[in-house]
């Protein structure tokens, strides 16, 4: 695999660009595939395209429309609430027209943070694949009314949908799994907004005039005409097209904050612990008390220990922001309960209060929940409890955190107070990772240690 660096640079075009974003970056292209093998001899002898940038866009389970044979392959990543995906797909739709033998779509799901129903519709629409109805229920989607979870519904109606299965798909998030691998792949390939396209793998971001296309489409049918020249069965044009190109971004200067498909090894050292020690998911959380934010996601968290009950352990790490008046000491009592057993008493009790808590409520919760309060005060102002609060501190800088809360599920990042929904797609995820682990005979009390220290295998 060769690899190489291109650093980003700022323009008038790129301020321009019609796209939905959502995360800022700066990439480095790429990783790349694999180089010609023997009996493609004479196919690596006809290539043309030595100065043209290509990525890897496996197309894996995609929807599809056109001929499998067809010379030129455009692999759209998309979010169904931005709106300048819905001119992308106006644009693909008369390539279809102007090129109906010779282009195929292939549709990858991007659905951006920001966007609050791109989610659930992208899961719908994997739902509609499984009807074989996935293009009348996409282009629904993208019919210009504001998305939200009954107008989905309404659609697939439309559509006319199984709904009992539509709906039992979507509880069980039966195709989350799906959703979540294309945007991995996305972000692999630099993909950082929609609508972003792969023409035979060259990308282009935004939603560019039709001209644009059309340009690198009979680029393109050229050098497909080329491939057959030397052989190639125009079933394995696209693969031969993308022999060599790059399968992965790299960031320059490593990339900034954590690395959302990544796994870190999160110690759990003496941090307090609620559920079973061999429960398949542990979730580390950083949390500070006074953060706002903290408190929607503590709430959030009740949820998830309610719905997955025994598979699920939670650790506590603190992490109080320095702007915060009263974190620092709200974390320091957060350690003196915890060293007479009472720390989640604690924990929930002052979340309860609210973010807005003052210090006389830190010894009122102290005696509410029967701990000997001078006992407390004396261990929260003691060097031990604040040097235990430091070294919180010093592994959340180590392992990148920049805010609260920030969780690590089995080691995945997810930073921020994120809807219950994507806590559960992560978690589905790490439960058949997990049931992998013990199934190849990883021993049940060593299963988060292995888990952790085990990148993702797409």
């Amino acid at each position: 695999m060769r690899s190489r660096t291109a650093l980003r640079s700022a323009s008038l075009a790129a301020t321009l660009l019609l796209a939905c974003s959502q995360r800022p970056g700066a990439p480095k292209p790429p990783a790349a595939g694999p180089a010609a093998t023997p009996d493609a001899a004479g196919a690596q002898a006809a290539r043309t395209d030595g100065d043209v940038e290509r990525f890897v866009v496996d197309l894996g389970d995609a929807p599809t429309l056109g001929p499998d044979t067809a010379p030129v392959t455009v692999v759209m990543f998309s979010d169904f609430e931005c709106p300048f995906c819905a001119q992308g797909l106006d644009t693909l739709k008369r390539l279809r027209d102007l090129y109906p033998d010779d282009v195929r779509i292939a549709y990858k799901a991007f659905p951006l943070d920001n966007h609050a129903n791109a989610l659930l519709a992208a899961m719908a629409a994997r739902s509609a694949q499984a009807q074989g109805k996935f293009w009348e229920f996409h282009d629904l989607l993208f019919s210009g009314q504001r998305l939200d979870p009954g107008v989905i519904l309404s659609y697939a109606k439309h559509a006319n949908l199984d709904m009992e299965s539509l709906i039992a798909d979507l509880d069980s998030l039966e195709y989350g799994p799906e959703v979540q691998r294309d945007a991995r792949q996305a972000r692999r390939l630099g993909v950082s907004s929609t609508p972003t396209f792969f023409v035979n793998g060259r990308k282009l971001s935004g939603a560019k005039p039709l001209a644009d296309f059309d340009q690198l489409i009979g680029e393109e049918l050229r050098y497909a005409q080329d491939l057959r020249d030397a052989g190639v069965a125009d079933s394995d044009l696209y693969a031969e097209t993308l022999r060599g190109g790059y399968e992965a971004v790299e960031y320059a200067g490593g990339r900034r904050g954590l690395d959302p498909d990544g796994v870190y090894a999160v110690p759990l050292g003496e941090s307090p612990v609620h559920g079973p020690d061999l429960a398949p998911i542990t979730i580390v959380s950083f949390g500070d008390f006074a953060c706002p934010f903290c408190a929607r996601g503590h709430e959030t968290m009740k949820r998830i220990e309610a719905h997955y009950g025994d598979k699920v352990r939670v650790v506590h790490k603190h992490k109080p922001l320095p702007f915060h008046r009263l974190a620092d000491p709200a974390a320091r009592a957060g350690v003196a309960a915890q060293a007479q057993g009472k720390f989640w008493e604690f924990h929930d009790a002052l979340y309860v209060v609210g973010p807005k808590f003052d210090s006389d409520d830190l010894r009122t919760i102290a005696a509410q929940i029967g701990l000997d309060v001078q006992r407390f005060e004396q261990d929260m102002n003691a060097k031990w409890a604040a040097e235990r609060v430091e070294a919180d501190l010093a592994l959340s800088m180590a392992l990148g955190v920049g805010g609260t809360p920030a969780y690590f599920i089995n080691g995945r990042p997810l930073e921020g107070a994120y809807p219950e929904i994507h806590f559960r797609l992560l978690i589905e995820e790490e439960l058949e990772r997990a049931q992998a682990a013990l199934d190849q005979g990883v021993a049940p009390q060593k299963l988060y240690e292995h888990l952790t220290h085990t990148p993702l295998s797409d």
